[in-house]
């Protein structure tokens, strides 16, 4: 009997901070928030017996961009029981987008861990634990998820299949991939006090740069395929012709910092990467178009979408590669002496 204590001890969880931004769910239809806050208020029923202390879940908004009470009268609908689950925080800010909410709310946490999850990706079962169980290695830093696109519409299918996040079928290439989106990642949250997002100019590569300088510096992190959310599919076509153009302007930012500082090379970069993500797309179209149910006879038009998406792309990279100028980024500090364990990158399997 003696024993019985230090079992259930060992199976306790840590207490956490989860943050999340409310910039999504101002795009995206009202049905994926309410998944999101209902399949978070699920997943912290299921483990609240084992966790150390109630989780603390901050729900972030910009006060020009967000109307007052939405979130609140959002929760009391459809995850009526998170406040009591955890202790819930919902905080206005003034001005701040995406990723400078991601860093505003860590920089609150009081807790070892902190957890990035959108306002519109919905967490799966088994997601937190599997997301804070590779902490146990006190060198990891951090821990990626695996996020799939919801899909339910010929829009929305496409998309899944021709979009950057992977298919459910994909778990083992996930993890391989050497990659972190802030839609779903659990920091140290000292660590990432002392090393937030970076402040570039560009729209969606911040997570990307900020992972790139943590695997240069040597620092441990990983992905599990074991803590897997469902994102909102992207809402209509305007908003993909504007994502399209952002993301070429990202890619040539990319492209800038990481292969080449010629505006030539900036050019075959976004050729390059035109033709790989039109080919790759087409091919999940034709191949993995059943796991989605988008029908045969869809796929042509989709195979379509998917060329016109990257084609506006195109056109703003190469845009891009010819009107802007930037300045490279300083190299990555020293790693610091305190954590001078040569480093190695962890695959959590699947």
């Amino acid at each position: 009997m003696s024993k019985a204590p230090a079992r259930s001890a060992a199976k306790k969880l840590p207490a956490v901070t989860i943050v999340i931004e409310w910039e999504n769910a101002i795009d995206v239809e009202d049905k994926w928030t309410a998944a999101a806050m209902s399949a978070l208020e699920r997943e912290i029923a299921s483990v609240a017996p084992r966790m150390a202390a109630k989780p603390r879940i901050t729900y972030l908004y910009d006060t020009n961009a967000v109307e007052p009470g939405i979130i609140e009268r959002t929760l009391e609908a459809v995850a009526p029981r998170l406040k009591d689950l955890a202790d819930l925080e919902i905080l206005p800010t003034d001005g701040l987008t995406y990723y400078k909410l991601k860093n505003f709310g860590i920089s609150r946490a009081k807790t070892e861990l902190s957890i990035m999850l959108d306002s519109d990706a919905a967490p799966q079962p088994g997601w937190l634990e599997n997301l804070i169980k590779p902490f146990s290695d006190p060198e990891m830093m951090a821990v990626g998820g695996f996020t799939v696109l919801g899909a339910d519409d010929f829009l929305s299918k496409t998309f899944a299949l021709s979009w950057i996040f992977d298919l459910r079928s994909e778990r083992e290439k996930t993890v391989k991939r050497e990659k972190i989106h802030a839609n779903n990642c659990a920091v140290r949250t000292d660590f990432f006090r002392e090393n937030p997002f970076p402040d570039l100019p560009a729209f969606k590569k911040q997570c990307g740069f900020w992972l790139r300088d943590l695997s240069a510096r040597g620092y441990q992190y990983t992905r599990t395929a074991d803590a897997m959310t469902v994102h909102a599919p992207h809402p209509g076509y305007s908003f993909l012709v504007w994502r399209a153009w952002t993301m070429g302007l990202d890619r040539d930012y990319q492209a800038f910092q990481t292969a080449t500082k010629s505006r030539l090379g900036r050019f075959a970069f976004a050729f390059k990467f035109f033709g790989g993500k039109v080919g790759k797309s087409w091919w999940r179209i034709w191949r993995n178009g059943d796991e989605v149910g988008l029908p045969v006879w869809q796929r042509p038009a989709a195979m379509l979408v998917s060329l016109g998406f990257y084609g506006i792309g195109l056109a703003g990279e190469l845009g891009s590669a010819v009107a802007r100028s930037f300045e490279p980024l300083p190299p990555p500090k020293p790693k610091a002496e305190a954590r001078a364990k040569p480093a190695s990158r962890k695959t959590v399997a699947a």
